[in-house]
C-alpha cells in the first residue's frame, strides 16, 4: 500500500534537489546573487504549494495557517541556504555575511511570502470544500496548485509587462527579491531600493498576520469567514492590520519615486530635458549645456542615416534616445549601469552621455533599425518566432553596422585570434555559446563574420537571415563551408607584428561565468579604485589585497595595487611587485597587464626625476603596442621626458605627483606658460584635443590647424590631430573641413597611410556621416 507523502516533506526533498543540482553551475555553487535569485525562482511556489494543499485539507484557525506557510518558508529558505553553504566548501565562498544578508533580503522574505500566499490559497479552497463548490480531492488538489502558482506566476508577469512596455530592464518581485537584468554589469547593488520594497513586504505580512488573527470561520457567510470585532484586542488587531495595509499599499504607490520601477514618463521628467530632431527625440538631463544638447540630436539623426545606409534597410520614423547623466544614474531610473541598451520593440535607446560622437550611439540605433526585419514581439533575431533570443546574430549586426574606432578592425581582431588557436568554429559563436566567452571576443567575431557575409552575400542577406531564414539556405553553404570560407578570408587580412600578443591579453580572459566571485571582486576593485582617486590610499591598498586574495587572476587590483604601493605607500615594495609583473611569463600574466606595469615604473621615474631612464621606457613600450591610444599617451610621455619645455604639461595632465593624480587645472597651467614661452605642435594639440573634449570646438579647430600647421613630432600624435580636427568639423557643420581632411587622409603622404585599419576606417566614416 503506498503512503503518500505530506507536502511539506516533497517541498523540502524538491528543494533541496533542484538547488543542490543548479548549484553545480558556474557562479550558482555558493550564496549570491545567482544563488538567491534561483532560491527566490523555485523556492517560494514550492513553499506555496506545499502550504496550500495541506491547509486545504485539514482545519485550522486561519492564524495557524498563515503561522504555518510562515514556518516552512523558513523551512525551504534554510534547505536552499544549506545547499548552497555546501557547494561553497566545495568551491569556496567569495562573501559570506554580505552574501547571507542578500539572501536573506531577497529570497528568504520570499520564501516566506510563498508560504504566506499559499496559506491563503489554501484558506480559499477550504472555503470552497466546506460550501460544496469543491467536492472531489482532485479537484481541490489541482485547484489549490493552479491559484498557489498564480501568486509567483502574475507577479512575474507583472516584470515581464514593465519590461515589455517601460525602458527599465530590472524588477523587484515580492516572492523573488531583485533581478538585475543585465548580464555583464557585474556589480550587483539594488540600495535603498530594495530595504524599502521589502519594508513594503513586511508591512505585507504583518498585514495577513494581523487579519489572520481575527478572522473567525462562519459557514454561513460567503466566503465562510468573518472578521471579529467584539473585543477590544480584536479591533485593535484589526486596526493595526489596515495601517500596515495601507503602508504596504503606499509603497507600491510611491514605486516610482523609491525606485522600485520606472515608466518613460518619469524617467523623461527625471531627466527634464528634451529636444526632437530629424529623425530623432533626445531625452537627456536638463543641466546640459544647450551647446551638447543641440550635438546629442545631431548625433542621432547622422547615425541613424549612416547605419540605415549600411544595413540597406530603413528604421522607424522616429527613435526615442535617452542619454542619463552617468552609470549610477542609468541604473537607478532603468537598471543598467555600464551596459548600453536599445529594445526594438519601443523604439528606444538608452545611454550615458558620452562626448561628441557618442562612442555606442551607433550600435544601439543599430538594434532599433535591425528591429525593422526582426522577428516576434520584440523584433530581434531568434528561434520559435524571436522568442528564443540569438545573440551572436543580434549583436553581430549591430557591430557590422556600427563598428567601433578601435586600432584593428574587427575581422584584424579575428585573424589574431586564428594566429593564437583560439577562434571557434562560427556555429558556436551564433548560439548560447556566444554568452559563454568574454563579451569582447564575442561580439568582435560575430561583428568580423556578419561584415563578411554581408559584403561577401549581400546585405539582403544578412537581413533575411536575422528575420528567421536559414543561413545555409540563404548562402548555399553549410555551416562547415561557412566556417572554413571565412577562414580562408581571415588569412587574407594583413596583421601588425605584435597584434597576436594583445589579442591573446584581450580575448583569452573567461567571460563571466568562468570568472571566480565576479560580483565581489569587481566590487572591491570598484571601491578601491574610489578610495584611490580620493587619496584614502591605506583603505584602496587594503581592498586592493582583499579582491586579489578572492581571485589570484584579478590582474586589474594587482597593477593598481602596485601603482599605490609604489607611488603612495611601501615605495620599494610597490616597485618589487610592478617588476614581477612586467617580467612575469605571458602565460601568467597577460600582456597589456605586463605593459601597465611597465608604465607604471616608467611613471614612478618621471616622478622620481630619472627621465632618462623613464624615456627609454615608455619608447619601448609604443613600439610593441597596438593600441593607438596607449602608444600615443607613452610617445608624449617620453617626449616630455625628453623636452623639459613640455616636461610640466606631460606631467600635470598625465601623471600627477606623489600626493595627487593627473589634474587639467594644473596641466592647463603649465601649457599656458609653455605655449606663450614657444609655442609648438605638440602645445597646440594637447591644447587643442582639451578644447574639443570640452566642447569649445571652435578654439579647439583653431589650435589643432595651428599643430598641424606647426608639425607633430610623431605619426600617431600627427593621426590624432587630424581624428581630433575632424571631430570639431563635424561639430561645427564645416563642410569644408570635411572635404580638406577627407583629401588629407587619402593622400599617400598622410600619417593614417601607416597606421592599421580600425582607427583610419573610423574616421573616415565620421566623415562621410557628417558629409551626409
Amino acid at each position: 500500500m503506498r503512503i503518500p507523502k505530506p507536502p511539506h516533506a516533497v517541498a523540502v526533498a524538491v528543494v533541496a534537489l533542484l538547488l543542490g543540482g543548479i548549484g553545480f553551475v558556474p557562479l550558482f555553487g555558493g550564496p549570491g546573487y545567482e544563488q538567491s535569485l534561483a532560491t527566490g525562482l523555485i523556492v517560494p511556489s514550492a513553499c506555496a504549494i506545499a502550504i496550500a494543499l495541506d491547509t486545504a485539507k485539514r482545519e485550522r484557525t486561519p492564524l495557524a495557517s498563515v503561522g504555518r506557510g510562515v514556518v516552512l518558508g523558513l523551512a525551504l529558505a534554510a534547505v536552499a541556504l544549506l545547499t548552497a553553504l555546501l557547494h561553497a566548501a566545495r568551491v569556496g565562498i567569495c562573501e559570506l555575511w554580505g552574501a547571507l544578508s542578500y539572501f536573506a533580503l531577497t529570497s528568504g522574505i520570499g520564501c516566506v511570502m510563498g508560504g504566506v500566499w499559499g496559506a491563503v490559497v489554501g484558506e480559499v479552497v477550504s472555503a470552497m470544500v466546506r460550501r460544496g463548490r469543491v467536492e472531489k480531492p482532485r479537484r481541490r488538489a489541482v485547484l489549490a496548485v493552479v491559484l498557489a502558482l498564480a501568486g509567483p506566476v502574475v507577479c512575474a508577469g507583472i516584470g515581464v509587462a514593465r519590461f515589455i512596455t517601460s525602458p527599465m530592464i530590472f524588477a523587484y518581485d515580492p516572492f523573488v527579491g531583485y533581478f538585475s537584468g543585465t548580464l555583464y554589469d557585474t556589480v550587483i547593488d539594488a540600495g535603498t531600493a530594495l530595504l524599502t520594497y521589502r519594508a513594503g513586504s513586511l508591512a505585507t505580512l504583518a498585514s495577513v498576520a494581523l487579519f489572520a488573527s481575527v478572522l473567525e470561520r462562519r459557514d454561513d457567510r460567503p466566503f465562510g469567514l468573518v472578521l471579529d470585532l467584539r473585543t477590544a484586542s480584536t479591533r485593535a488587531r484589526a486596526a493595526l492590520g489596515l495601517a500596515c495595509m495601507a503602508a504596504s499599499v503606499g509603497v507600491i504607490l510611491a514605486g516610482t519615486k523609491l525606485g522600485h520601477f520606472s515608466t518613460s514618463a518619469t524617467i523623461a521628467k527625471d531627466l527634464g530635458g528634451e529636444k526632437h530632431g530629424v529623425r530623432c527625440d533626445v531625452v537627456y538631463p536638463n543641466t546640459t549645456r544647450e551647446q551638447e544638447a543641440n550635438l546629442l540630436v545631431k548625433d542621432c539623426d547622422e547615425e541613424v542615416a549612416a547605419v540605415e545606409k549600411r544595413l540597406g534597410a530603413k528604421g522607424p520614423e522616429r527613435i526615442r534616445a535617452f542619454f542619463f547623466r552617468d552609470a549610477e544614474d542609468k541604473k537607478r531610473l532603468m537598471g543598467a549601469a555600464h551596459t548600453y541598451i536599445a529594445k526594438p520593440w519601443r523604439e528606444e535607446v538608452y545611454l550615458q552621455l558620452g562626448g561628441y560622437p557618442h562612442p555606442v550611439l551607433g550600435h544601439e540605433l543599430a538594434h532599433v533599425i535591425a528591429g525593422r526585419f526582426g522577428r516576434g514581439p520584440f523584433q530581434i533575431a531568434g528561434d520559435a518566432g524571436g522568442l528564443l533570443p540569438n545573440p551572436g546574430l543580434i549583436e553581430g549586426v549591430a557591430v557590422a553596422a556600427s563598428p567601433d574606432d578601435e586600432d584593428l578592425t574587427d575581422a584584424q581582431w579575428a585573424r589574431a585570434m586564428m594566429q593564437i588557436g583560439i577562434l571557434p568554429d562560427m556555429r558556436h559563436v551564433f548560439s548560447l555559446g556566444f554568452l559563454g566567452d568574454a563579451s569582447s571576443k564575442s561580439y568582435t567575431l560575430a561583428g568580423a563574420f556578419i561584415a563578411w557575409v554581408g559584403e561577401r552575400f549581400g546585405f539582403d542577406v544578412v537581413r533575411a537571415w536575422y528575420g528567421g531564414g536559414d543561413i545555409e539556405s540563404l548562402t548555399k553553404l553549410d555551416w562547415d563551408a561557412l566556417d572554413k570560407a571565412f577562414k580562408d578570408h581571415l588569412q587574407t587580412i594583413a596583421l601588425p607584428d605584435e597584434a597576436q600578443s594583445f589579442a591573446r591579453a584581450k580575448f583569452a580572459r573567461p567571460g563571466i561565468f568562468g570568472r571566480k566571485c565576479p560580483h565581489v571582486v569587481d566590487a572591491l576593485r570598484h571601491e578601491a579604485d574610489v578610495c584611490r582617486d580620493t587619496q584614502r590610499f591605506d583603505e584602496a591598498i587594503r581592498l586592493y589585497d582583499e579582491a586579489i586574495a578572492k581571485d589570484a587572476h584579478d590582474f586589474a587590483s594587482q597593477k593598481e595595487l602596485a601603482t599605490v604601493q609604489r607611488r603612495h605607500g611601501d615605495r620599494e615594495k610597490g616597485r618589487a611587485l610592478l617588476t614581477e609583473m612586467a617580467t612575469a611569463d605571458e602565460k601568467k600574466v597577460p600582456r597589456t597587464y605586463k605593459d601597465r606595469a611597465e608604465e607604471s615604473l616608467a611613471d614612478a621615474q618621471f616622478i622620481d626625476g630619472d627621465f632618462e631612464g623613464a624615456a627609454s621606457r615608455y619608447e619601448a613600450l609604443a613600439k610593441r603596442t597596438v593600441d593607438e591610444d596607449v602608444a600615443r599617451t607613452l610617445e608624449i610621455k617620453a617626449l616630455g621626458a625628453r623636452d623639459k619645455d613640455v616636461r610640466g604639461t606631460v606631467q600635470g595632465l598625465l601623471l600627477g605627483d606623489e600626493k595627487h593624480g593627473p589634474d587639467v587645472f594644473w596641466g592647463g597651467v603649465e601649457l599656458g606658460v609653455s605655449s606663450g614661452e614657444k609655442p609648438s605642435g605638440l602645445a597646440s594639440y594637447l591644447a587643442g584635443r582639451n578644447y574639443v573634449g570640452r566642447g569649445f570646438y571652435e578654439l579647439g579647430a583653431l589650435s589643432l590647424d595651428a599643430a598641424l600647421a606647426r608639425g607633430l613630432p610623431t605619426p600617431r600624435i600627427a593621426r590624432e590631430t587630424i581624428r581630433q580636427r575632424a571631430v570639431a568639423a563635424c561639430a561645427l557643420s564645416d563642410a569644408p573641413a570635411l572635404a580638406n581632411l577627407r583629401a588629407r587622409i587619402e593622400s599617400p603622404s598622410d600619417p593614417f597611410q601607416g597606421a592599421s585599419g580600425g582607427r583610419r576606417e573610423s574616421t573616415l566614416r565620421l566623415i562621410a556621416r557628417c558629409a551626409r
